[in-house]
């Protein structure tokens, strides 16, 4: 142990010694190891905040749908279906048709580009941004279709300049035509944040009684498409889709017959992940590839250090220094320049991840992990990269190495 901390301590006099070459030789380490720090901590970032923004808008959430096949019609949905669902399924917060419709909405500050939701009372679930002002359409609002909508915070101050807009009316173009509302709720805004980073975003974003949304279009609301189940929590969401799909299979006897279709959001969720994971495997290899540069740049300054120090290589051996204790020594100084190299790497990594996020509105996420492997990594590389030039200098016989001039 004592020899191993002497050849460490001569490594780095050696660095001390020679700084501006140690430094070059470190630099294509610190940029290999600060870029995939970087890249990693970025997309960690990225994929976090995605995810909690999507299990917060879509969490826990099924939809349910009919699709014909070659055994069965396609059924169709009502009102008693959502009901039963509520009542007989556990871990359900609310079920409900769900419709939307882009629009204009017209207030005090002039025209908006919309989109309207509409659904019933349990359509409030479908996002966890909560109720800052007012609250939400009731089952009487639903049930006597009462022009009434829950806007969200940007619509609110696009049309009137405020929040504080609870009992004030607007206008909006529905089905060709003009119906006037009164808002009773504002929603936080947080899931539109996503929403505006992948281009799916409308100004005024409202929503409305589905009793509402018939009467403009002029149908019956007595059969549907699709409905939307909201479970307590994505925990859930796999029993509950699988039960709804078997009680509505039964209810519209199609048993077996493969016409009631889900699409869980958990699912979708996690693919998305997963994309994003391999984007970052990739992007965090061809990061990588500096890193092998770097190495290569490690074992020609260490090659230099062995043809500058054939006398003391010499002198070494000539006094019983064995071809181990010889290899060791230059071993323990590549590493040592590499894990210098990769600390630093760590550091501007990590603060570039941080500004880069901080930029695009997200939260780097610098794990220890990554840290760990990244100082590893770089140990590697040296030692890697350092065997050959160990190898050389310990082979050398003492009187060549002598006679060097």
């Amino acid at each position: 142990m004592a020899q191993i901390l002497e050849y460490i301590k001569m490594a780095l006099m050696n660095i001390k010694s020679n700084k501006g070459r140690s430094i070059l030789t470190m630099l294509g380490i610190i940029i290999g190891v600060s870029s995939v720090i970087m890249i990693i901590s970025i997309g960690n970032g990225i994929s976090g905040e995605i995810s909690s923004e999507l299990n917060a808008m879509a969490g826990g959430q099924i939809y349910l749908y009919s699709q014909a096949n070659d055994r069965a019609e396609a059924v169709a949905f009502t009102l008693e279906d959502c009901e039963l669902l509520q009542e007989k399924l556990p871990h359900v917060k609310g079920v409900t048709p769900q419709y939307g419709y882009y629009t204009t909405a017209g207030g005090r500050k002039g025209n908006f580009d919309g989109y309207v939701t509409a659904g019933t009372e349990a359509l409030e679930y479908t996002s966890s941004d909560p109720i800052v002002r007012g609250k939400y359409f009731t089952r009487a609002d639903y049930e006597a279709g009462n022009h009434v909508c829950v806007l969200r915070e940007t619509g609110a101050v696009a049309l009137f300049g405020t929040t504080d807009v609870i009992g004030k009316t607007f206008e909006i173009e529905l089905f060709n035509r003009t119906l006037e509302l009164r808002i009773v709720g504002i929603r936080q805004d947080n899931a539109s944040k996503l929403m505006s980073m992948v281009g799916y975003y409308d100004t005024v974003e409202l929503e409305m009684p589905i009793t509402v949304f018939f009467s403009a279009l002029g149908a019956e609301m007595d059969e549907f498409e699709s409905v939307l189940i909201v479970s307590e929590g994505a925990e859930y969401a796999n029993d509950v889709a699988s039960s709804a799909v078997r009680l509505m299979e039964n209810v519209h006897d199609v048993r077996g017959k493969g016409v009631i279709q889900l699409q869980n959001f958990n699912d979708q969720l996690s693919q998305i992940t997963s994309v994003l994971g391999y984007v970052t495997v990739f992007v965090v290899f061809v990061a990588a590839i500096s890193l092998l540069v770097g190495g290569i740049g490690v074992m020609n300054i260490m090659l230099v250090s062995v043809t500058e120090r054939m006398r003391e290589i010499g002198i070494r051996k000539a006094l019983g220094a064995r071809t181990g204790s010889i290899m060791l020594q230059f071993l323990s100084e590549s590493a040592i320049i590499t894990l210098i190299g990769g600390i630093i790497g760590i550091v501007l990594g990590a603060a570039g991840a941080y500004i880069v996020c901080s930029f695009i509105g997200f939260r780097a996420q610098v794990l220890p992990s990554t840290v760990i492997m990244a100082s590893l990594f770089s140990s590697a590389v040296g030692i890697f990269f350092g065997i050959y030039p160990a190898k050389r200098a310990a082979k050398l016989s003492p009187i060549d190495a002598l006679r060097h001039e």
